[in-house]
């Protein structure tokens, strides 16, 4: 990108017990230079942490701050939840949580940025979610870019029906066999809609749908603008 980027980083570990403890790493990118303190603001609010502490505060946020607060915020909460679980669960012998955020600007089509938060989650249990957040906002003003603008008022039945197509060809099936998706564990009780995690580049769009959402994996398909 032709801006400059910084990170703030915070790697802590908060212990309660031998049995409840929380380790919490987070690598939050931003961009550099006080004519961008709006832009890092929104950026804060678009959802890239999670949880999502700060999409309805109104106070001015800048990620040397708001990290360390979000950070203090998340570990409280995982504190208060554990000793709960403990006190009701008595043969839970630990709850080791850990939470690690990375996020990521790249250059996308025009003046637009993609913002990437790459998350993974143990509450304790010792199973680890992993997922991805993506954002795309104007580098000149923050503002974020949705489907709609990018694609006019149709964009839900005209990608909807891309999507489907890339994921019956990926899977050899005839381009609008739903229902062969549906079998294929895909979109299993929900329609089909496109993703709004999305990655704008000058030549294509990638969705990127998380665990969970309309397969047990991951999915990412890419169509031409």
């Amino acid at each position: 990108m032709d801006v400059q980027t910084a990170v703030v980083s915070v790697d802590t570990i908060a212990r309660l017990s031998d049995a409840i403890q929380c380790h919490v790493h987070i690598d939050f990118t931003y961009l550099k230079g006080n004519k961008y303190d709006a832009i890092n603001d929104s950026l804060l609010r678009m959802g890239l942490l999670q949880p999502d502490y700060f999409s309805i505060n109104s106070e001015k946020l800048a990620p040397q701050t708001a990290i360390p607060a979000f950070v203090r915020q998340y570990i409280k909460d995982y504190m208060d939840i554990a000793q709960l679980i403990r006190q009701k669960e008595k043969d839970k012998s630990k709850l080791i949580g850990e939470l690690t955020i990375k996020t990521e600007l790249k250059a996308a089509m025009g003046n637009y940025i993609t913002a990437l938060s790459h998350i993974a989650i143990n509450n304790g249990n010792g199973q680890q979610t992993k997922y991805t957040i993506v954002r795309n906002f104007n580098s000149q003003n923050g503002h974020l870019v949705t489907l709609q603008e990018q694609f006019g008022d149709d964009y839900k039945e005209q990608l909807t029906k891309e999507i489907i197509k890339r994921l019956a060809d990926k899977e050899k099936l005839e381009n609008d066999d739903i229902v062969g998706l549906q079998t294929r564990g895909y979109f299993v009780g929900i329609p089909p809609y496109p993703a709004e995690n999305f990655i704008l580049t000058d030549d294509s769009t990638v969705f990127i749908y998380t665990p969970g959402e309309i397969n047990q994996n991951e999915v990412r398909v890419s169509i031409d603008n």
